[in-house]
């Protein structure tokens, strides 16, 4: 009985999950999409530059090496990639210190 109450049903995949879950491990689908883009942050100490790439990587939980060559491609390619990284440079927070 306990475990029906600290679980919800996904509103995409209608699987059961926690109740404090911003992500259905079932489907891979954001509940909660303020809260998820709310964590968004800039990592300054682990970065080259201004820790886009850092921020986004730990974010999506990819390297940061494929995510710094997705933006030098981006940018080759079309010239959007350094335009993307200075908006999100101005958008995302630095993340705070410890």
């Amino acid at each position: 009985m306990n475990a029906s109450k600290s679980q919800k049903k996904c509103p995409f995949c209608a699987e059961m999950i926690n109740k404090e879950a911003i992500k259905c491990r079932h489907c891979g689908s954001w509940l909660d999409k303020k809260r998820a883009l709310g964590e968004w942050t800039r990592l300054p100490k682990h970065g080259k530059i201004l820790g886009v790439c850092a921020g986004l990587a730990r974010q999506f939980g990819i390297s940061v090496t494929f995510v710094r060559a997705a933006f030098i491609i981006a940018t080759v390619a079309g010239g959007y990639g350094l335009l993307i990284y200075l908006i999100l440079a101005l958008l995302m927070p630095k993340e705070p210190e410890e």
